[in-house]
């Protein structure tokens, strides 16, 4: 696993991607923030952060976010 992240670093096959890389920073980044801020700015650090790790995997698309802030929806109410 050592080898795989110094591997990551360099344009090769070998290693992680960079995007699985910066996810895996960004959820850390939010478990640790989540522990140090204090209350209101802990919360938007930790969704900030959790975005980006969603945004790196794919889970979440821009045009998600965009649907969602406009309150846009392809799913049909019942």
């Amino acid at each position: 696993m050592i080898k795989d992240l110094y591997n990551s670093f360099f344009n090769n096959r070998q290693g992680f991607s960079a995007r699985k890389l910066t996810a895996f920073a960004s959820f850390i980044t939010s478990v640790y923030l989540s522990l140090k801020l204090e209350n209101e700015n802990r919360l938007y650090a930790v969704y900030g952060f959790l975005l980006i790790g969603l945004l790196c995997l794919g889970i979440v698309t821009f045009q998600n976010i965009i649907d969602l802030k406009n309150g846009n929806s392809t799913e049909q109410q019942k």
